[in-house]
């Protein structure tokens, strides 16, 4: 039980802090501030963060950790590399909508980051690539995907499902589950160029950024 509200604790502070960062800017968010919008103190804050840049890093880290975990478990999937692409693509994009804060305080303040995690980061999204890859080099050795650059078209399905975070709006004319058929469509016809696993869906309505 203390091991679950300790969790909540620092899932509160994370989000408080992530959405300060977000309106205000890392540098121009202090400590006091995250604790006064919770309406705690700061040792409240020490007590589960050594520092703000260590805040910065697991606001920053959690959304990049979970898709390379995502598309890990993926590839590790016994299903069709189909089903498995498109089930991936469809979860990448619900996640990158549910972070697109965190993903937007990443962007804009990775220079302030620690070294390590930076590091962390990075090795993070090889990992995602490299699951990627390896799931688009099965489906081309299946005959599933007409793909030849596994490692150029992992990175195109990243910024294509990444970029969402500069453009979703929570209110816009389009629910998360429309935009990740249209995110599935569109890469399934990309890898299988014309072959049965390819489709395309009703166009959104897009909104104004």
């Amino acid at each position: 039980m203390e091991d679950e509200v300790n969790r909540l604790k620092r899932k509160l502070i994370l989000e408080v802090a992530s959405r300060l960062f977000y309106e205000r800017g890392y540098s121009g968010t202090s400590m006091e501030a995250i604790a006064e919008e919770l309406g705690a103190t700061k040792p409240f804050l020490y007590y589960y963060f050594q520092s703000k840049a260590d805040i910065l890093a697991e606001v920053c880290g959690t959304t990049v950790e979970s898709v390379a975990d995502l598309a890990e478990s993926t590839l590790q999937s016994a299903d069709a590399c189909t089903q498995r692409l498109s089930r991936l693509v469809r979860s990448l994009t619900l996640t990158v909508i549910e972070g697109r804060v965190d993903l937007s305080v990443y962007f804009r303040e990775e220079k302030d980051l620690p070294k390590e995690a930076f590091r962390k980061l990075k090795q993070n999204r090889r990992r995602f690539e490299k699951a990627v890859a390896a799931l688009l080099a099965a489906g081309a050795a299946s005959g599933e995907f007409a793909v030849t650059d596994f490692a150029f078209t992992a990175r195109a399905i990243a910024g294509m499902t990444t970029w969402l975070f500069t453009w979703y709006r929570a209110h816009g004319p389009n629910s998360p589950e429309q935009i990740a058929d249209q995110m599935e469509g569109l890469v399934m016809s990309m890898v299988c160029a014309g072959k049965p696993g390819g489709r395309l869906v009703k166009p959104l309505e897009l909104s104004a950024p």
